[in-house]
């Protein structure tokens, strides 16, 4: 693990310095995400200005959905970029120098492109999400907290069994960014309690791609509003979709044929 970190590092030492290379670009980046950021909050506080409450859940509770997504979303990015930049490396054949090195071979596809604009808006959005939570007292106590973060880092190891399971079909049909998309696309849904959906739509949040799990669960826990067969619920699917995304990857490797031959 240290030798993989110190790795990892100086990748992303090359990707920051390529990002920051003009600074106008990262500047006007980083202002468009606080500026999303910020008319989403607007648009809540509109939207429960009329109802005041959204599938049973107060304002704030339904602010902590969003910031929970945020957080999840913003970090899964952070780390886990390569995959969008997956494709070029299939199509170049630069993949089979990876192979050729001695690191596991999802390494370079997950980890090799670190985003760290992204880490810049999470900071700030960290520290507010604390200061959030303690103002308005919005956790149940301090061993719920920490069942909601482990439940964010199960979180995590769902958004990289998901990425390294688009990549794995990448490398059989040379499509990777459709279905990141079809993954970005499905998480948005999650912005908002997942209860507001109809049941079948549940399910398929849950099941398919499983964002209630990667979102909602961690919320629920953080308030002291789950019960223990979801959580319990959770690592296993966390645990399925990690086995199932290694299997895949191992069987894609098998049908790889290089580009360059």
């Amino acid at each position: 693990m240290k030798r993989l970190t110190k790795i990892w590092l100086l990748m992303a030492k090359n990707a920051a310095q390529e990002q920051l290379l003009t600074s106008s670009s990262g500047f006007f980046f980083i202002t468009g995400k606080v500026l999303r950021f910020l008319f989403m909050i607007v648009f809540l506080l509109v939207v429960l200005s009329q109802t005041k409450t959204l599938a049973g859940y107060s304002r704030e509770q339904v602010i902590l959905f969003f910031l929970i997504f945020n957080i999840v979303d913003i970090f899964t990015q952070f780390l886990f970029r390569g995959a969008y930049h997956f494709r070029s490396l299939i199509t170049s054949g630069n993949f089979d120098l990876d192979l050729l090195r001695p690191l596991p071979s999802f390494f370079r596809p997950i980890f090799g492109y670190t985003d760290i604009l992204d880490l810049i808006t999470l900071i700030p959005l960290l520290i507010f999400f604390v200061w959030f939570i303690f103002s308005q007292q919005l956790f149940a106590g301090f061993n719920h907290l920490f069942l909601a973060m482990l439940l964010l880092f199960n979180s995590f190891i769902l958004g990289f069994s998901f990425h390294l399971f688009a990549c794995s079909v990448g490398i059989i049909t040379m499509e990777v960014d459709h279905l990141l998309w079809i993954y970005r696309d499905m998480t948005g849904m999650a912005r908002f309690p997942t209860d507001i959906y109809r049941e079948v739509i549940r399910w398929v949040l849950t099941f398919t791609i499983p964002v209630v799990f990667l979102f909602t669960i961690p919320t629920k826990a953080l308030m002291g509003l789950i019960s223990w067969p979801w959580v319990v619920a959770a690592f296993l699917v966390n645990g399925l979709f990690l086995w199932g995304s290694l299997r895949l990857w191992r069987y894609a490797l098998t049908q790889y044929s290089s580009a360059s031959s």
